[in-house]
Parts: C-alpha cells; structure tokens; sequence
C-alpha cells in the first residue's frame, strides 16, 4: 500500500514541470528589451543586433525547454514552432548585419515578419487549447500583443520609434511571461491539494 502510494508522488515530482518554460522563455527578452532601454543609440543596427541576440537565444531556449517537456505536453509543439520563427529571425538579422549592414526598412520587416508569424502561431495555439492548457489565456494575450507589435511597426518611419517599439516589447513580453510561469508554478500546489 505504501509503495503504491509513493510511485505516483516520485513520477510526479520527476516530470518536469511546464512553469519553468515561460520562466526561461522570459530571459532573452528581459535582457534584450532592458538592454535596448538603457542604451541611447537606437540606430537600425542596434535594432538589427538586438533582434539577432532576441531570435538566436529565444530559439534556443524554446528548443530546451520543448525537449524537456513531457511528449504530450501541449507546450512542446508550440515552442517547438516558436523556436524555428524566432531562431529565423535572428539568423536573417545576422545575415543583414554582415552583408547589407542595417537599414530601417529591414530592420522593420525582419521584425514585423517576426511578430506575425510568432503572434499568428501563439494566438492560434491559445484558442485551441483555451479549454485544457493553463497557460493558453496567457498565450492568446502574448498572440495578440505580438500581432499588435507588427501593426504599431507598420505605422513607424524612424529608426528610434522602431527599436523603442520592438525594446518595449520585449520587456512586457519578458515580464509578462515571467507573471504566467510563477502564477502556474504557485497555483499548482493548491490544485493537488485540493484534489488529493
């Protein structure tokens, strides 16, 4: 009786858990939106760079974090999506930066392609899941956000709005993901509580 009681409880506590993938998810986008915040130079190159560091290390923790995930995790597709867009993204960056050298016109379709396809993925994944994923709520409202990046972006002509705009973003992206993993990760316990 005791064994079979404690089996369930060591399976449990050796999954890993889906709090942590927007924990770290949040990472490169609090160190690059913090970073675009508090430098002065909001140049196409910045951006460019910025951009490159934001794909690349967002690609892959989202390709960790999937391989982590248990096999009928909702979550592993979805990151697994995000991660070939984000890490695209910031390998064209790259190739902009070493061959035509930034541009704002680029700059704002590298960006703006970023954010609707990653926003179109996550939106989509939210309303599909709505009904059995916690995070799905959270992933409508990053899908939406992400969407609304390419529509400001759409509307700027300068270089410093444009930075400003994908920096700003990636802040409230980073910050919000943060809120919905330790929400998730606080929640649990009194979820099996309340069940058990």
């Amino acid at each position: 009786m005791t064994s079979e009681l404690s089996t369930p409880a060591a399976e449990v506590s050796a999954a890993p858990s889906p709090w942590v993938a927007p924990v770290l998810r949040a990472l490169p986008a609090l160190a690059v939106g913090l970073t675009i915040t508090f430098t002065a130079d909001h140049s196409p190159v910045l951006g460019l760079v910025m951009l490159a560091v934001f794909g690349l290390a967002s690609a892959a923790v989202l390709a960790l974090t999937s391989l982590r995930l248990d096999s009928d995790e909702p979550l592993r597709p979805l990151h697994r999506g995000l991660a070939v867009i984000a890490g695209l993204a910031g390998a064209l960056a790259l190739v902009v930066l070493a061959t035509v050298g930034g541009g704002l016109a680029l700059l704002l379709l590298l960006i703006g392609g970023y954010a609707v396809l990653a926003g179109a993925l996550e939106l989509v994944w939210g309303i599909r899941h709505r009904l059995s994923h916690p995070l799905a709520r959270d992933a409508v409202i990053i899908g939406i956000g992400t969407l609304a990046l390419a529509i400001v972006l759409a509307l700027v002509g300068d270089p410093v709005s444009a930075v400003g705009f994908f920096g700003a973003y990636a802040v409230v992206l980073g910050v919000f993901l943060l809120i919905a993993g330790f929400s998730l990760k606080w929640s649990t316990p009194a979820k099996e509580s309340a069940a058990s």
